[in-house]
Parts: structure tokens; sequence; C-alpha cells
């Protein structure tokens, strides 16, 4: 074979090698197109969903639907799909968490409004994007932001009792949270009968420690005898009674007798009633020197001596099972409510209270004071409603889950 007919071999059979890989070339480059562009496919959507015009929460709404089966036309890295199902066209988004709300907490269409438009919770919400304590979750119309810093606005409660007809003074505290209101709840009243339960604290205090026995008797004489509340003073002088039938009738029957006997007993005692009633926060300026007796007291004053008592009675000791008990079964409920109450009312000279426990779903204290007289069947209505007031506030903003 001539050199120039080898040439041509050669260059024919490079060209035919060119020719192939070419070949090859673009139909791998036609392959990988392809795949970039991803041919439409199908997804089931199994819960309900809400398509929008555009990739964002508040562009408009085309429609919200049931579960259903979609062409998903494009799919974005931030969750937003572009679907197509029926005739219906737009953009859903899929990707998000679950959060649980232990209580309700306010809704707003914006950050920066100033009032919450509804609540939601507890339980668990989907959460569509996250900024701080911010959470835009899905609600069954437009998907809406919520505060997990929600606290609700007191101006509901001061407009509620600036309406009343009547000046009175409130303290509320929810035991669960710590969210708590007051009006005018550092004005003074007389204390009326409000003064035994801070007193039988400090004695069930003295019996925890060991300083006295509950079990010890006493001796019910002339020097003891109290009109008033109570059931001692109707009982013959001689009677024997313990300490703590003393401490029961004081707090149970709001008994002038058991407190005067109590107060005669144990109010010298180491510590003092002044010290131990400092060392639990309370006003010690409010205790007359020279007899002992608390006979001033605020609204709120009233409501730290009944977190004080929150905190002894859930202890698991009899001492603190006696003391609640017989705060349960109080002899004149003022405050009500719908659940069970821990309460101590005093009505004397003018001034008629009361301070609770309630033991709701979500516990809170509730105190209320006034000036009401006491003979006037309207002063129990009226301490009603504003019980009612506060029990629904207090369910519908701190029922937990």
């Amino acid at each position: 074979m001539s050199e120039k007919k080898m040439m041509f071999t050669i260059f024919m059979l490079t060209l035919i090698i060119v020719a192939i890989f070419a070949f090859f070339l673009f139909i791998f480059v036609q392959a990988g197109g392809a795949e970039e562009r991803v041919p439409a496919t199908h997804r089931h959507i199994h819960s309900n969903f809400t398509v929008y015009s555009q990739p964002s929460f508040f562009s408009d709404i085309i429609t919200q639907h049931r579960s259903q089966m979609v062409k998903i036309l494009e799919e974005q890295t931030d969750g937003w799909m572009h679907i197509a199902f029926a005739d219906i066209e737009g953009w859903v988004y899929l990707s998000s968490h679950q959060h649980t709300l232990e209580r309700p907490v306010g809704l707003f269409h914006n950050k920066d409004d100033a009032m919450h438009t509804d609540l939601i919770g507890p339980g668990e919400v989907q959460v569509l994007e996250e900024d701080g304590h911010w959470l835009l979750v899905a609600t069954p119309s437009t998907p809406m932001w919520l505060n997990l810093h929600f606290w609700p606005s007191a101006e509901q409660l001061d407009d509620f009792l600036y309406g009343l007809p009547f000046n009175v003074s409130v303290y509320y505290r929810n035991l669960a949270t710590g969210f708590t209101f007051s009006r005018k709840g550092d004005l003074i009243y007389n204390s009326a009968s409000l003064n035994k339960t801070p007193f039988a604290l400090y004695v069930y205090h003295l019996a925890e420690t060991g300083l006295i026995d509950l079990s010890q008797t006493h001796t019910y004489t002339t020097r003891d005898h109290r009109f008033g509340t109570g059931v001692i003073r109707n009982m013959p002088f001689g009677t024997q009674l313990t300490t703590a039938e003393l401490l029961t009738h004081s707090v149970r029957d709001s008994d002038n007798v058991a407190h005067h006997m109590l107060m005669g007993l144990f109010a010298n005692q180491s510590p003092s009633y002044r010290e131990f009633y400092a060392s639990i926060g309370g006003n010690v300026g409010l205790i007359d020197i020279a007899t002992g007796r608390q006979n001033l007291m605020s609204a709120e004053e009233a409501g730290l001596i009944m977190y004080r008592i929150h905190q002894y009675i859930e202890n698991d000791t009899s001492y603190a099972a006696n003391f609640k008990y017989s705060l349960l079964n109080s002899d004149i409920p003022i405050i009500t409510a719908d659940h069970p109450i821990a309460q101590k009312y005093g009505r004397w000279d003018g001034n008629f209270h009361d301070k609770a426990i309630v033991y709701a779903p979500s516990p809170y204290i509730l105190v209320i004071m006034s000036t009401l007289d006491q003979n006037n069947q309207g002063a129990f209505e009226e301490f009603a409603e504003i019980s009612r007031f506060f029990q629904d506030f207090n369910n519908r903003y701190f029922t937990p889950q």
C-alpha cells in the first residue's frame, strides 16, 4: 500500500472515531439536559393544603383543598412547589415542622400589630416560618404570626373593673405562668378575718420545725371568749381543744376565739410572728407592735400570703393537708368558681374581703377587697360577678394542654 493511501485510511478512521464520539457526546448532553428539566411528577398531599398564586404566604389564595394527588411542575429548595390538579394551578408550601403550645397564645396578622386578633393552642401547630420568638403558623384561613412571649393585655381587666358601680381592689396571679394583675392593689384596708391565715401559716411552720406539738390541749376559759364568727364561743367554758383543732376552727370557721387563743399561745415564740412574716416577704409594718395583730392589709399583701400558703399546702405533710382541708371547706365562700377553692374571707365593720386559690386546670390566686356592706346580699353577687370574669379570663388565656 502506498504511503498516500495509508494516510488516507488513517484520516478516514480518525474521522469515523470523531463522528462516533460526537454522536455519543450529543446523546449524553441531551440526556443531561432532560435530567435538568425534570419532567413533571406526581405526589399525594395527605393533609389539607392551601394553593397560593405566588410562592408567598401573603399572595392571593387560589383555593384550599383536601388531600389530593397533584402534579408537581416545579420544586424550590425553600419548601414551595408549583403544582397543578384538575383545572387548578398554583403554589403550595409543603415543608414545615410542628411546635407544641402549652397554653393559648395570641395570633397576629403582622408582627408589629398592637393587639392580637385571635388565640391558638394549646396543642400542636404547623410552623411555616420562624423569626426569633415569632412563628408563622398555618391556620384554617390564612397563615398568621404567633408570639411565643405572648401575654394577654390587662386593659380588658381594667375596663371591666372601671365599669363596676363600686370601687374594689383586686389582685390576680396565674400560678402556672406568673402572670399578675393588680388594680388598687396597694390600697390599705382593715384586714378583718384575713389576718387569720398568715398567723395559721406561722403556727404550722412552728409545728413543722418541731417547736410546738399540735396535739397539745388548751382550755377554753372566760378570758378567751369573743363575740362574732365561730363555734367555740358556744361551747362550755373548760372545753379542751388541741392546737390542731384551734387551727381548723380559726381557718375553716373563721373562729374569733380560736384565733385569739392561738395568738396568746404562740405570738411570742422564737422566732416571733413578726420575724416569720418578714422571712416570707411580708410587710411587718402592717403588724401592730403592741398587740402583734395584723389589722391592716392590701390586696397585694393578701395575694403574697396566699402564694406562700399555696407553696406550703402543696407539700406532702399531714400538717399541710390539714391546712388545705380547712381552706377548701371555708364556711362562707364569697369568691366563687367552677373549681375547688381554698379561701379565707373577712367581714367586719364595713370591710368585705375574700382571698382564694382557685384550682382550675391552670390554678390562680384571686383577692378581692372592698368596703361593700357585708349585710347586703348584693355584695355577694358583686363578688360572684368579678369571680366569673376572672375565671373566664384565666380559662381563655391559660388553659393548659
